[in-house]
């Protein structure tokens, strides 16, 4: 029994049927050995029992016997024979049973003693009728048969209800069981399918109960969809690599050529060769520079925001002036320490930065500001199409040969943000150009 479904019915069920068979057991034995309900005087009923025995015969006595509404509710009497057999054929309990037993070895010990009328009130309430045949009864009076219950409560009616209640808890627990074990098992499947190379495939809303192992599909799913999305991604990124690879590694090879068949122009080639090694270079360190976003150094280290911003802006201020733009940024009073590691806080930041001096025209201006843990960036630049506000942020991703760059630095910005804990948002402006917000997560404010 290995699965979970085999374990939860195996350990239910069995407990249930264990409790159910020594409760019922227990209840019989308990209502077999009760003690009969308080009786008339004995020498009454056994007055009336000889005077109906005389005058009626055995089958006066049987028909009395076997009206209940000669006896108090719940009571009769029990005609019980030298065999131990009840006159109307009813199962008596078994301690009037026993008790009966050994009174008849005693009337038989005690059959040629005369004082055996006086032994009577030893016997606890019972009546030897003797017929006229010489036929001899022992009435005992005791509790009547239960029949709230009919056979049930018979002695082999112990076995039904034990047999009910069996197959009664076998289909609750296979029920109960079925409902744990299948959303575990569709997890299971899932995530083989997931492990197999089906980025697609997914639990279910079937499975989303509101218990918590519906609650673990769901964010089961969740973590599916994430996985798919980091999937395609990375493809896409991979063949993003091989696209900006595929020009440069092709140059190289046509200045290879034409170095091969025209040698008085070597410096010529040699110098295309080497930039274009710097351009494949530069790629490569960009991914590099990609990848280390992912896995950032400690991302719970505390940072000051302006500290990091005012060291870009200095920086960045050389750039400026080469691309006839102003950068407008004035340091505020208040500095704020955000979450995260300071050089891949300044990384994210610089990015946006350097992404708005290149892609403003010259005369234009880049507005720099901090409120809090919120930095912006404004530019004069031509903005994106709607549609590609969000794709800006994807690696590699370029709209057209307006915009310079592999399209790498944006996107470490976004990883950078996601991993700290961050924002990221990017708006065209009404009046021209493109805005790009960073919230950080703040620590503290520093007065």
């Amino acid at each position: 029994m290995r699965s979970l479904f085999g374990k939860l019915f195996g350990a239910f069920w069995l407990t249930t049927l264990v409790i159910l068979a020594v409760s019922i057991f227990v209840s019989f034995k308990i209502a077999d050995e009760q003690s009969p309900y308080s009786f008339a005087d004995p020498r009454e009923i056994d007055q009336e029992l000889q005077a109906i025995l005389q005058s009626e015969g055995i089958d006066g006595l049987e028909a009395h016997v076997a009206n209940p509404a000669n006896f108090p509710a719940g009571q009769t009497v029990y005609l019980i024979d030298s065999n131990g057999r009840d006159l109307l054929d009813r199962r008596p309990p078994k301690r009037i049973y026993n008790r009966s037993r050994r009174i008849w070895l005693s009337i038989s010990e005690r059959r040629s003693d005369r004082r055996n009328s006086e032994k009577r009130s030893r016997w606890l309430r019972q009546s030897l009728l003797v017929a006229a045949d010489g036929r001899m009864l022992l009435a005992m009076p005791g509790p009547a048969p239960h029949k709230r219950f009919g056979f049930l409560l018979a002695g082999s009616g112990r076995w039904a209800v034990l047999t009910v209640a069996a197959v009664i808890s076998l289909l609750s627990f296979w029920l109960l069981s079925r409902s744990l074990a299948r959303p575990v098992g569709k997890i299971s499947e899932t995530a083989a399918r997931l492990a197999s190379g089906d980025m697609t495939s997914r639990v279910g809303k079937k499975a989303y109960t509101r218990d918590e192992i519906g609650q673990l599909a769901a964010q089961f799913d969740r973590m599916a969809e994430e996985l798919e999305l980091q999937s395609r991604t990375r493809l896409e990124m991979f063949r993003n690599i091989a696209h900006e690879l595929r020009a440069p590694l092709t140059r190289l090879q046509i200045a290879a050529e034409l170095l091969e068949r025209k040698p008085d122009r070597s410096a010529q080639q040699v110098e295309r060769i080497q930039y274009e090694i710097k351009r494949v270079e530069g790629l490569a360190s960009q991914v590099l520079a990609l990848a280390r976003a992912e896995q950032l150094p400690d991302i719970n280290e505390s940072t000051s925001l302006v500290g990091v911003v005012d060291r870009i802006i200095k920086d960045a201020e050389f750039e400026a002036n080469a691309h006839e733009v102003r950068l407008l940024y004035s340091s505020p009073a208040d500095d704020s320490v955000v979450r995260g590691n300071a050089d891949a806080i300044a990384s994210a930041i610089e990015n946006v930065v350097r992404n708005a001096v290149q892609n403003t025209p010259a005369g234009g201006k880049v507005a720099v500001s901090i409120d809090r843990e919120t930095v912006t960036v404004v530019d004069d630049g031509p903005g994106v199409p709607a549609d590609a506000l969000e794709k800006i942020f994807e690696p590699f991703y370029r709209m057209d040969t307006n915009r310079a760059g592999a399209g790498i630095g944006l996107a470490i910005t976004k990883r950078v943000l996601q991993q700290v804990g961050g924002e990221l948002e990017a708006l065209n402006l009404a009046d021209g150009g493109l805005q790009i917000t960073m919230r950080f997560a703040l620590t503290k404010a520093v007065p």
